[in-house]
């Protein structure tokens, strides 16, 4: 009986790795091509639970020293991912970082960013805005820029455009920011599409920040996958 009570912890915990990589809510927690991994992980448990109950049945084992009582605690974690909708890192963790972007390893000329639409308002990744704005200046100088990300607040009604970039999990979470001015900054965490013209980069101790001079701000539903 004690086998079959550790079996079942063993089918719940798969069934919520499954659940996740079915349902989206994964991309709060990995990148998208960890997907089918997590599915895998999630099937493999779920077997294995159900063939060590059958082999259990089938030997008759009676020598089992009970199910121990940590085991029971993977429960609480796996019914909290089933009933709550758990929060992507928003503001509050973009807060704790700097927004000083790294020097990129190997420089990416404007060609990234240049499309054939010419030089209208391109449409970029908060993550490139961030880097190529302050070490491809002269690339950037004079075009106008469009990014989505979530509001965080800063001091002295300073703001930035904010995108958590990911390189596996949430666990190294980097946030991007890109300082937007001449606008009120909106609520905290409120997810923005915003358009402006590039800005000279804010000097800091750290490093410089890339900036938007922003022409206009419009509120947008968060998208499916928060990260970038």
């Amino acid at each position: 009986m004690k086998r079959n009570l550790a079996g079942l912890v063993m089918v719940f915990v798969g069934a919520a790795v499954v659940q996740l990589a079915t349902s989206g809510t994964y991309l709060r927690y990995v990148k998208p091509g960890m997907r089918w991994m997590l599915l895998a992980a999630g099937v493999i448990l779920i077997v294995l639970a159900v063939v060590d109950v059958l082999v259990g049945t089938r030997t008759k084992d009676h020598h089992e020293h009970g199910l121990p009582r940590a085991a029971w605690l993977l429960l609480i974690p796996v019914f909290a991912l089933l009933v709550v909708d758990p929060p992507a890192l928003g503001a509050d963790a973009a807060q704790r970082q700097s927004p000083v972007a790294a020097k990129p390893v190997k420089p990416q000329g404007n060609a990234f960013w240049q499309t054939e639409h010419g030089y209208g308002p391109q449409t970029l990744a908060v993550r490139d805005y961030a880097v190529w704005a302050v070490w491809e200046k002269e690339t950037m100088k004079g075009h106008s820029f469009r990014l989505t990300g979530f509001v965080t607040p800063a001091k002295n009604g300073v703001w930035y455009v904010t995108r958590i970039g990911l390189t596996c999990c949430v666990a190294d979470g980097t946030a991007f920011m890109v300082e937007a001015r001449g606008r009120t900054a909106p609520p905290k965490n409120q997810w923005v599409t915003v358009t402006g013209k590039w800005a000279e980069p804010t000097r800091r101790v750290d490093g410089d920040v890339a900036a938007l001079t922003v022409e206009s701000v419009e509120p947008v539903s968060a998208p499916v996958n928060p990260y970038e």
